[in-house]
């Protein structure tokens, strides 16, 4: 074999080893986005939300009722562009009860500056007690509706599977263009919740 014939044959030689390692480290590299193609849109491995609550899928936009307030401060449409945490209670105020009404004054007090973002409203399906008018004058931002049991507004909240709105003192989240998007359990981790609403306004440039 001539010189000239061993120098293209150690060419091609060479050739081939750097094409079987350039294939190499493109596969050690894109083998991470193959992998989470592969999980995400064949297999459906999808990752769990990150939120704590519950979302509510489809949302459903709320048509808020006329609502007068225990003030006597009549509510038309909602509570503008806010967002609202709401609590029912259908049989008068349990002691889960009090403690969610303050863990919702403790969150929206947390939020720092967006603490005006928020309105927190207490739905009660019968009369104030003087034990809870007493318990109230500590929560002068909170809207409280009292002896309201219109279903047009508790059914826009009833959720499947779930108890009947106001029995379980759950927590729900309505955004300011007013979806009922998440929901809470009525005994829920208060520090999640915050974390929650603080990734919620962080992302949202409503309200």
């Amino acid at each position: 074999m001539s010189e000239t014939e061993n120098r293209n044959a150690g060419d091609s030689g060479s050739l081939f080893w750097y094409r079987v390692k350039l294939v190499s480290l493109i596969v050690v590299f894109a083998s991470p986005f193959i992998g989470g193609w592969l999980a995400f849109y064949v297999f459906e491995l999808r990752p769990e939300s990150g939120n704590y609550g519950q979302l509510v899928q489809p949302v459903r936009k709320i048509d808020w009722p006329l609502l007068t307030d225990v003030s006597g401060n009549q509510h038309v449409d909602g509570f503008g562009r806010k967002w609202t945490f709401v609590m029912f209670a259908a049989e008068g105020c349990t002691e889960r009860c009090y403690e969610n009404l303050y863990y919702m004054r403790q969150i929206r007090t947390l939020l720092g500056r967006n603490t005006l973002r928020l309105q927190n409203l207490f739905v009660s399906g019968q009369p104030l007690g003087e034990k809870m008018r007493a318990f109230l004058r500590e929560y002068p931002n909170l809207v409280v509706i009292e002896n309201y049991s219109d279903s047009e507004l508790l059914q826009q909240f009833a959720l499947d599977g779930e108890a009947a709105v106001g029995v379980t003192n759950k927590l729900y989240l309505v955004d300011p263009d007013r979806n009922f998007m998440m929901h809470y359990p009525a005994a829920s981790d208060q520090d999640r919740v915050l974390e929650d609403l603080r990734k919620l306004m962080k992302l949202s440039q409503i309200g």
